[in-house]
């Protein structure tokens, strides 16, 4: 929206972990030195530790990033929410070797005699566990068993544990005190200061290809740093809704009030811009007191949204604000079986011009979030417009919204949930439905319709405005736009899908080579998405169902896919 009128060839400050945009700090690479240290050294088991949003990832990527084939061998596992056996697979699968026993002692002894032959070729085996505070007590023995596969000289496999400090109260229950004596290398990630603050966003400016078309002031600056005490997530969540503010105003000079009026509107979604200014006022007044050291050590705000099942605060730009309409008949699970057909497209749209349609799009919504067990919308204020706040939405829970353009059918070939637009009209454009399940010439959809059945699939191909959106999740964090001849360690994940798909017969090697990109037009074209020798966004979602180690909800089933 903004990038052409600032003069950006992209957006400088997106969420999304991007290796080109990877900014160092002195804490960064103090953590990036210990690491590599406890690796070199053959520790075993190395601890990092930081708050959310401080860069733990950013520092593990560029760590990974370091770590030649020709010298190590690497995993990363992203989601240790599983069994020990589960994580064995899980290990297993990203090292390349046997993943398929259902038997612990069959996948230890697997992953020993890959250790051994790694060992003897002088390779250092590396396994990174991110989110690690997620392990249960039972899973982390498993881990520290692991860590038991040794020579008389030498550890087989160096362990990073990477987490949020609950982490660190985690290792220190009784049961698990033979696991935290063994870390021999910890480092604790703080946040960023004032001036690297600013470093950080000229840095993220400079290379989303800033031409001198936007500024951000001084007293700007400092009130960023302020309110978002140094964490970059919470920085590129301020600059990018500062960037949109000023962008509305059409000024080019990025202020304190135009700052403080971003932070009020990520706080306080929808009020009037007569409001915002008023609060954008007061904020920018209190930078003053700020500055004086009235608020020193503590943020100007605090906003929360609650995560589903925790109880706990999460930081974040969209948030569920604390009124109007708390809605009822949101899907708790996953869909019923499929009733009999009885609604037609023209009961459909009668149905759905009857009701509310902001009520209609959080219904939808939180029947997309039920199949991937992700945290629903209680209490919405404003609209939740497509695809703008429902992609916003998605992504604070590690989801994304993927455009695609044709027909129906077409769309429910990708086998994953699906949110339709329609052709009709509401208050903040055309309504839109969430489709769940598939049955032959059925389709269970949310909002459901009042008799409680499905819809045939020619009723809603009638009135599908020829725009869907697929709701996918990438485990893997594969880059969108990938260069030919470009190596990172995520790619590795992209070919580990295509050969799961059968397009793929070469090594896992996490390099993008023609071989690589012959698989990726081969999939494409079996897939009737339009060439792309750089990947590209539906290409991965298309591929994302392959995903064996993760349980990836399927149109075709009530259930997600073991």
């Amino acid at each position: 929206m903004y990038t052409k009128y600032f003069g950006f060839n992209e957006k400088p400050f997106t969420l999304t972990p991007n290796p080109r945009f990877i900014f160092l700090s002195k804490n960064h690479k103090e953590a990036f030195a210990h690491l590599l240290y406890g690796i070199n050294n053959h520790y075993g088991f190395i601890e990092l530790i930081g708050e959310i949003g401080t860069g733990k990832t950013t520092a593990l990527r560029t760590l990974l990033g370091q770590l030649q084939d020709d010298h190590y061998r690497s995993a990363l596992i992203l989601n240790p929410c599983m069994t020990g056996t589960e994580l064995l697979r899980s290990i297993n699968q990203e090292f390349g070797i046997d993943s398929g026993s259902e038997h612990s002692n069959e996948l230890i002894a697997s992953l020993n005699r890959f250790l051994l032959a790694e060992n003897r070729e002088g390779q250092t085996v590396v396994l990174v566990i991110d989110e690690a505070q997620n392990l249960q007590a039972e899973v982390l023995e498993q881990v520290r068993l692991i860590s038991n596969l040794e020579t008389e000289d030498d550890k087989l496999i160096q362990i990073i544990l990477a987490g949020q400090p609950e982490l660190e109260h985690l290792l220190e229950r009784p049961e698990l005190r033979q696991l935290n004596q063994r870390i021999a290398v910890r480092y604790k990630l703080q946040s960023m200061t004032e001036d690297e603050t600013r470093a950080y966003i000229r840095h993220r400016m400079e290379v989303a290809g800033e031409t001198g078309g936007v500024a951000f002031s001084r007293a700007g600056l400092k009130l960023i740093y302020f309110y978002t005490r140094g964490v970059p997530r919470m920085i590129n969540i301020v600059c990018d809704r500062s960037l949109l503010v000023a962008y509305g105003d059409e000024r080019r000079t990025i202020s304190a009030a135009t700052v403080a009026r971003a932070i009020w509107e990520n706080l306080h979604p929808g009020r009037s811009r007569r409001l915002s200014l008023a609060c954008a006022g007061i904020v920018a007044l209190l930078l003053t007191v700020s500055a004086m050291g009235w608020f020193a050590g503590r943020p100007l705000f605090e906003y929360a949204s609650t995560t589903a099942g925790s109880g706990k605060k999460e930081t974040a730009g969209a948030t569920m604000p604390v009124t109007p309409a708390v809605l009822t008949g949101s899907p708790a699970g996953p869909p019923p079986a499929p009733a009999s057909v009885v609604t037609s497209s023209t009961n459909l749209e009668k149905e759905l011009l009857a009701g509310n349609q902001n009520d209609a799009h959080i219904l939808a919504f939180n029947a997309l979030m039920a199949r991937w067990d992700a945290p629903p919308i209680k209490v919405m204020k404003g609209h939740l417009s497509v695809p703008g706040m429902f992609a916003r939405l998605a992504a604070k829970r590690n989801l994304q919204l993927t455009p695609f353009k044709g027909e129906l059918e077409d769309a429910l070939r990708f086998d994953l949930p699906v949110l339709a637009t329609t052709r009709i009209p509401g208050e903040f454009g055309n309504y839109c439905l969430a489709v769940t399940s598939v049955d032959r010439d059925s389709l269970a959809t949310s909002p459901q319709p009042s008799s409680g059945g499905t819809i045939r699939k020619e009723d809603l191909a009638r009135i599908a405005g020829g725009t869907y959106y697929l709701l996918w999740r990438n485990y893997g964090q594969i880059p969108n736009i990938i260069e030919p001849g470009e190596k990172q360690f995520e790619i590795r994940a992209l070919q580990r899908l295509l050969k799961q798909a059968g397009f793929y017969r070469h090594p896992i090697d996490g390099d993008y080579s023609s071989a690589t990109i012959a698989a990726v037009r081969e999939f494409q074209r079996s897939r009737g998405i339009p060439a792309n020798d750089s990947v590209g966004e539906l290409t991965l979602a298309a591929l994302s169902i392959y995903d064996s180690a993760h349980a990836i909800p399927s149109l075709k089933r009530g259930a997600p896919k073991p």
